[in-house]
């Protein structure tokens, strides 16, 4: 049974399993920005606060509305240095154009995922982040397919595409630019023999087409959507441990957006029916990277442990 290699990036000093493995789409074609006007890409991110910043985006996700993001709840889980330091950035066509050249930069300032989302297994891989305040220089917002929908697209013969930014291969880094890869639905008894977890409520993919490695995901690229038809159908979760390994039946393993349980916990999350699981605030930002000031936010971290943020770590493994 393959082992779960999770699809966001991490900081290098909190990762017992760490490799240097980069986060990018596998057999990637470069697209502009404006192609899913949606998709976001989420940063680490001090600048206000003493300057540092990752030199990549961790995680993708989708513009729900002018205030709130659609991404993947293990990119943000238990890790009080991401949830109090990451903003957002819509439209990034060039992973060197942040900070400096980006449309805008939004921190995050709630955090929601549901209360069944399980660590390990990815299970109701999930989440919303609120923002501090409203995107403005974006005005288009991601279309979320229905549970009507599911007998029609899951068939081999749909065409699906996963966006990121993205590179050829694992530890391959070719390009900065914003890229996508098609890819074809796989049946949940398949992807099931192959992982050690249930991927029943999943959409399970494998790549559409193979050079060297199947079309695929990778880390990094989690939180960012899944699209057919221009709709949303998946949240990027997990994969093997080899990107695009074309042994690998389903080498993309998705959320499925259209389960109605998750659309009405969206839904309840955009009616402000749902209590944030994290609430962060200048506050607390502040009072973390000068403990001495008061407040107890925890301690901060050094500048050399930062510079981590470019390398990626597989965070969780399961034999």
């Amino acid at each position: 049974m393959r082992s779960i290699s999770v699809l966001a990036s991490s900081l290098l000093a909190f990762s017992a399993h760490s490799a240097e493995v980069n986060p990018y789409i596998v057999n990637g074609t470069d697209i502009s920005a404006s192609t899913h006007p949606s998709f976001v890409s989420l940063f680490y991110d001090r600048i206000d606060y003493d300057g540092v910043y990752g030199q990549g985006p961790y995680c993708g996700g989708t513009l729900l509305s002018a205030n709130y993001i659609l991404t993947a709840a293990h990119c943000i889980y238990g890790d009080s240095n991401y949830q109090l330091f990451t903003s957002v950035v819509p439209q990034l066509q060039n992973e060197s154009d942040f900070p400096n050249s980006v449309l805008q930069r939004v921190m995050v300032s709630e955090y929601y995922y549901p209360s069944t989302y399980n660590n390990s297994t990815l299970y109701d891989d999930i989440a919303i982040l609120k923002l501090a305040s409203p995107i403005t220089a974006v005005n288009t917002y991601v279309d979320l397919a229905d549970n009507s929908e599911r007998s029609t697209y899951r068939q081999t013969s749909e065409v699906f595409y996963a966006v990121g930014h993205g590179n050829t291969q694992s530890n391959v880094d070719s390009t900065e630019e914003l890229q996508r890869t098609q890819l074809k639905w796989v049946d949940n008894t398949t992807c099931n023999s192959i992982y050690t977890t249930d991927t029943s409520e999943n959409l399970c993919m494998d790549g559409a087409a193979t050079v060297t490695y199947d079309n695929g995901t990778c880390q990094g690229d989690s939180g960012g959507p899944l699209y057919w038809n221009g709709k949303q159908v998946g949240i990027t979760s997990f994969g093997p441990e080899t990107c695009g390994d074309p042994a690998v039946a389903a080498n993309s393993v998705f959320t499925e957006v259209a389960l109605t349980k998750h659309s009405d916990w969206i839904n309840s999350v955009l009616n402000g029916n749902e209590t944030p699981k994290v609430t962060v605030s200048d506050s607390q930002r502040n009072a973390t990277l000068n403990p001495s000031s008061g407040g107890g936010g925890g301690g901060s971290l050094g500048v050399l442990v930062l510079s981590a943020l470019g390398l990626l770590g597989w965070r969780r493994k399961r034999n």
